[in-house]
């Protein structure tokens, strides 16, 4: 009787202490990684990470391989056009992408207002971005900064009649905030435009600084 319930013991106390485990993955190179415990690991065991409930549903970490995101921006540049004044814009981007620790990468949508001159225009364009992560994006860590850049080309609307083609390139620095390390973060991005835009007869370009605030989920 006295073994029974030391063995009962046992297995509860084991249970209780594998359902309220949980690790932070530091650092992985192929199938190999570098792991932190909340509680003692022993070399040479091995752990299932994720648990079933009554009903069936998977219990682990929710993972961050996709992601959709929208970002909100303000810009105040000045062309090199003759008599030119300085411009404020105000711009949406959206993002869907996918997340490979180190790197992330996909698609992107933008649409901006700019007004100069008592006059408002408006512009679509459509491009990619990529980011170089100095912090991996992994599941558990909370706060991110690397490199970005992104591309794009569309059509503005001048708001006199009048539409040109435009191409956009930026480069800069962005940092990721997961307040709860969880899957949701806000986005900051802070670097250097430069903006192409043809018209009849040749070019003209706008350059500054600019940054953009916005809202991403992970999946």
């Amino acid at each position: 009787m006295r073994q029974l319930l030391l063995i009962f013991t046992m297995i509860t106390l084991t249970a209780g202490t594998a359902s309220a485990q949980k690790i932070k993955v530091r650092k992985v190179k192929g199938n190999t990684a570098i792991v932190e415990s909340n509680s003692p690991l022993a070399p040479g065991a091995v752990y299932d990470l994720i648990s079933q409930d009554q009903f069936g549903d998977d219990m682990g970490m929710a993972t961050r391989e996709n992601f959709v995101g929208l970002s909100f921006g303000f810009s105040n540049t000045k062309s090199d056009a003759q008599n030119a004044t300085n411009e404020s814009s105000m711009t949406l981007d959206t993002r869907f992408g996918w997340n490979l620790a180190t790197f992330e990468l996909g698609p992107l949508v933008q649409f901006s207002m700019n007004h100069a001159n008592d006059v408002t225009s408006t512009t679509w364009k459509l491009g990619g971005f990529a980011d170089y992560n100095l912090v991996p994006n992994i599941t558990g860590e909370g706060f991110l900064y690397g490199l970005t850049a992104w591309g794009a080309f569309g059509n503005m609307d001048r708001g006199n009649g009048t539409k040109v083609d435009i191409v956009d390139a930026f480069g800069g620095l962005v940092v990721k905030w997961f307040p709860t390390s969880s899957s949701a973060c806000f986005r900051f991005d802070l670097g250097y435009l430069y903006e192409r835009q043809t018209v009849t007869g040749g070019y003209y370009s706008n350059s500054g600084f600019t940054g953009t605030a916005g809202i991403f989920a992970y999946y």
